[in-house]
């Protein structure tokens, strides 16, 4: 089994409805821009050559190797966007991209940049991307938060049945590179799926609250929290794969096959004791108002 870092996110909201908050710019609007930049940065077309290769990252540098405009958007502005360590915003990308070119989610770039000092990896991934991207891309970008159709997770009726996670029985993720592997016996705190006999997808969860997990279900809308509950789980969760499913293989699904279990709308409420009620609320989406392709250096 091995960590989900990368959960299916929320299919793309109807730009016309309406704007209930919109959040300033993610550029500096006024005064000096006080997010870090790195000191040297190379921005590149992906070769043939490249694509296969891994980035070589580390506290003084950041490589990322052949991905999309559109994938360092999200890790820039969503997953990393505070520059401060959380392992659990490594395993989920959650917030919508709109506008923008098609180019932005066809064209691969590879990135090699340096900061003037040593880094973390969240703020370079973070506030130093967004100011590259930014420069070199001709990024202007906004957050906006619109009233849409959500799920609600809350309790069911009967509670929940949710084991607390026991302090040290799980190892944080470290993007930092302090530890290649979880502490003997103490597997990472965090998301680990597998594929079951049939159509069905098991998650082992491990040290996350049910924030992280609302998020990190990734269905055909955002999923909000509404459970009251504080803390972090362990918990194993079952379901079958279908078109909402939070799997990247959910479009190859045979309804008629013996082995199908419960959907993940009947598997959290039999297994967890939690239920999902459509309903509406906020939701946010980074909404692209200007890029260009970059020059090459």
């Amino acid at each position: 089994m091995t960590a989900a870092r990368g959960c299916a996110v929320p299919g793309p909201r109807l730009f016309g409805l309406l704007l209930a908050i919109a959040a300033g710019s993610l550029q500096s609007q006024t005064g000096p821009d006080a997010r870090p930049a790195f000191e040297v940065a190379s921005v590149k077309r992906c070769t043939d050559d490249a694509r296969f290769e891994a980035g070589a990252s580390s506290p003084g540098r950041v490589s990322v190797t052949c991905r999309t405009l559109k994938y360092l958007i999200q890790q820039a502005y969503d997953v990393y966007a505070s520059g401060k360590p959380d392992p659990m915003n490594s395993m989920i990308s959650r917030v919508p991209i709109e506008g923008g070119p098609e180019w932005i989610d066809s064209e691969l770039y590879t990135i090699d940049a340096r900061p003037p000092g040593k880094s973390t990896q969240e703020t370079m991934r973070g506030p130093m991307m967004q100011r590259l991207l930014e420069s070199r891309f001709k990024l202007e970008i906004r957050r906006v938060t619109r009233e849409t159709d959500v799920y609600a997770l809350m309790v069911a009726k009967g509670g929940g049945r949710l084991k607390p996670t026991e302090a040290g029985s799980c190892t944080p993720l470290d993007l930092n590179g302090a530890e290649p592997s979880p502490a003997a016996g103490k597997p990472w705190c965090a998301i680990s799926s597998s594929a079951r006999k049939g159509p069905n997808m098991t998650w082992e969860v491990r040290g996350l609250t049910l924030d992280a997990f609302a998020h990190a279900l990734g269905l055909d809308r955002p999923v909000i929290n509404r459970t009251g509950i504080a803390g972090v789980f362990d918990f194993r969760l079952e379901f079958a794969l279908d078109r909402t499913s939070p799997s990247p293989g959910r479009d190859s699904v045979d309804s008629e096959d013996p082995f199908r279990g419960p959907s993940i709308f009947a598997a959290l409420q039999e297994q967890l004791g939690l239920r999902l009620v459509a309903t509406k609320g906020p939701a946010e989406s980074l909404v692209i108002y200007h890029v260009e392709k970059p020059s090459e250096n």
